[in-house]
């Protein structure tokens, strides 16, 4: 007996903004090309009501406008594959009712997502009862798990700390890694910032936070224009060892934490120095310390 073959003539890509979720157009493109199939990349955007709806709230979620932006680099992106693309956004806070309807309004015969994305794609698109929801989609669903490499370094705003850079650049272009610029933010007078809130002045409270995110954002931008994949994020806790190695074991696909031996202060064993030999010693990847240089 033959077994037919399936004859995708529309393949559906879900997309959230992040590089994670753009993984599985590869695998995507690959069956267009094989199969002489349409390729439908959607963007999933403004999801404002996540939390009520039982999603999770995503870390990045993008604009409609942002969504068309990157869409139409990614078009443009593949236009050397001469395959025919178009591109969709959804937005609201039923992703997976509109996914639906977008699947049977433009006869889609198989979906290609990661497993992946700012907020996990598939809780993201089909909700907490994502095995329901599986069980329920009309077309077949082809899951990419994407293959990450992610360097983590972290800061404390010290030129000091800011020596483990460079590496961290080197690798990332080695590897083809994202730079994620991590800042634990310890607030250097705790009390008296309750008391500047209490007070009603929360802006002055948070003035010392807004000043390291720009710093970082400043970093970021600067990795961003010689061409390395970057972003910064921020955690507010007082056991800032504790806080690098949570975020390290929960972010996907850190490959590698560098970091720098010295912080504040030029003493190796405190701050950035025995915060790095915490860090050295309940890391299970690999951690990459730096010496830096005396001024």
């Amino acid at each position: 007996m033959r077994i037919p073959t399936p004859a995708y003539q529309t393949i559906l890509v879900p997309l959230d903004g992040s590089d994670v979720a753009e993984y599985a157009i590869g695998h995507a493109v690959n069956l267009a090309r094989a199969y002489h199939a349409r390729l439908l990349l959607v963007c999933l955007a403004d999801v404002i009501d996540a939390e009520a709806s039982g999603l999770p709230l995503a870390a990045e979620q993008v604009t409609c406008q942002e969504a068309q932006a990157r869409l139409s680099t990614l078009r443009q992106q593949l236009r050397g594959e001469n395959l025919d693309i178009e591109t969709r956004v959804i937005d609201g806070d039923e992703p997976r009712a509109a996914l639906e309807r977008l699947v049977e309004a433009e006869n889609v015969q198989l979906v290609v997502m990661s497993t992946q994305g700012w907020a996990g794609m598939l809780r993201w698109v089909f909700g907490p009862d994502v095995e329901s929801a599986l069980n329920s989609l009309p077309v077949p669903l082809l899951l990419v798990r994407p293959t990450t490499y992610k360097i983590v370094v972290p800061l404390d705003g010290s030129s000091w700390s800011e020596s483990a850079i460079p590496q961290a650049q080197e690798i990332a272009r080695a590897f083809d890694a994202e730079i994620i610029l991590l800042h634990i933010f310890q607030s250097p007078a705790s009390d008296y910032a309750d008391q500047l809130a209490l007070a009603g002045q929360q802006e002055a409270a948070d003035r010392p936070y807004e000043e390291m995110r720009e710093i970082l954002i400043a970093m970021r931008n600067t990795l961003r224009q010689e061409g390395i994949r970057a972003r910064e994020h921020i955690i507010r806790s007082n056991n800032p060892a504790q806080a690098i190695v949570d975020f390290v074991e929960s972010e996907v696909g850190v490959s590698m934490v560098v970091m720098s031996t010295h912080g504040r202060t030029d003493l190796s064993r405190l701050l950035m120095g025995s915060v790095a030999q915490k860090v050295v010693k309940n890391l299970r990847c690999p951690v990459t310390l730096v010496h830096p240089r005396r001024p």
